[in-house]
């Protein structure tokens, strides 16, 4: 007999990075929040794409993470980000993002990043959105990987990932 394991569930995440001169991060947060549920905010200090994201966003850029308290099934991924492509088109000014919004699941093996875009490392999950594994956790630990972006890399980042590991583990025993 051939068995399947149902995977544990994960909590949904987002990265906002946005502009300041435009919108507010609690306005943000409810947002995410009557779609999602009450949950954790973290406003991390380095974010090292800001210069890039300047050019299409202009304006001064801040960002902030925002992370459920409640677990979703894993198949949520997609959804979400196809949520957070809505949301982006919506806020958009002639053609131009006034919000850029990073959509993850982080489970306690690993956390996944959405993208749109494909690369040898990221797998299709459906209606053109791939999935990205951006850290997975050994013995505890949260590991980076070649790819991982510098705006995820940095320790605030991921001290914040393995903070959140901790409640999921919590939640989920």
């Amino acid at each position: 007999m051939i068995h399947t394991e149902v995977p544990s569930q994960g909590l949904l995440f987002a990265s906002l990075l946005y502009r300041v001169d435009e919108f507010q991060p609690d306005d943000l947060k409810k947002i995410w929040e009557s779609s999602f549920g009450e949950g954790f905010s973290f406003v991390p200090k380095l974010n090292p794409l800001n210069e890039y994201y300047k050019k299409e966003m202009g304006g001064e850029l801040a960002r902030i993470f925002l992370l459920t308290s409640k677990t979703f099934p894993r198949e949520f991924l997609l959804s979400t980000k196809l949520l957070a492509l809505d949301w982006e088109r919506g806020w958009s000014r002639e053609g131009h993002r006034r919000v850029n919004v990073d959509i993850g699941l982080l489970s306690l093996e690993n956390f996944i990043l959405a993208t749109t875009k494909n690369y040898s490392h990221r797998t299709y999950i459906g209606q053109n959105i791939f999935s990205d594994l951006t850290y997975y956790f050994h013995q505890g630990n949260l590991q980076t990987l070649p790819w991982t972006y510098p705006d995820y890399a940095d320790e605030e980042k991921r001290q914040f990932f393995t903070w959140a590991r901790s409640f999921l583990l919590q939640k989920l025993t």
